[in-house]
């Protein structure tokens, strides 16, 4: 994406959208340990930020990251018997 380009709500919604649909495709369809899939995007969520960042930037960026509100995802965990 161009740096002069302005990131809008769609583009980020997009882009959530596909990441997020992928993950679960790899939690349902290959039975992948969430831990993996979480664990993974967080570190190439880093890496991209540290490609990107100053060692400044990147290091105000984690403590955004650390301290940032987040709600879980609404699932419900049924047990067959």
């Amino acid at each position: 994406m161009d740096d002069n380009k302005k990131i809008t709500n769609e583009d980020t919604r997009e882009v959530y959208d596909e990441f997020f649909e992928h993950a679960m495709h790899l939690l349902n369809d290959h039975q992948a340990p969430v831990e993996l899939i979480a664990g993974t995007m967080l570190a190439i969520a880093q890496r991209l930020y540290k490609t990107q960042l100053s060692d400044e930037e990147y290091e105000a960026m984690m403590e955004v990251i650390k301290d940032a509100p987040v709600n879980p995802y609404e699932v419900r965990k049924e047990r067959i018997h």
